[in-house]
């Protein structure tokens, strides 16, 4: 029987299609909680599913501080992704959502700790 567990441990190993693979496997009434939809954001940006992602992280932006961080770094990557195509409004954007979506993260800005950021 295929888990989340399963697919978290494969994400951490950068498997993401394995990872994507076994969230599929999961039973269809299951596939909805937190648990699946953060690993399957996760899996997003390197499996290049962006509008997928997007509605995940729409979908996780208003729950716990969990569920909002992973929603943040998604909108982070893809606020890069668009940075990287010279869209800037669109990367300004993401970057207002991953701020919305984990308050964190635009007092981080802030402190200067994400000189990475954009």
């Amino acid at each position: 029987m295929c888990s989340v567990t399963e697919a978290e441990g494969l994400a951490e190993l950068g498997l993401w299609q394995d990872a994507w693979d076994v969230l599929e496997a999961i039973p269809a009434a299951e596939r909805s909680a937190p648990a699946v939809l953060r690993v399957r954001l996760a899996c997003c940006p390197p499996l290049g599913a962006w509008t997928l992602g997007t509605h995940v992280a729409d979908l996780l932006r208003d729950g716990c501080e969990e569920d909002r961080q992973s929603a943040a770094e998604f909108y982070h990557a893809i606020a890069r992704k668009w940075l990287s195509e010279g869209d800037h409004y669109a990367a300004k954007q993401a970057m207002k959502a991953a701020a919305e979506a984990w308050p964190k993260l635009r007092l981080m800005m802030l402190d200067g700790e994400l000189s990475d950021l954009l």
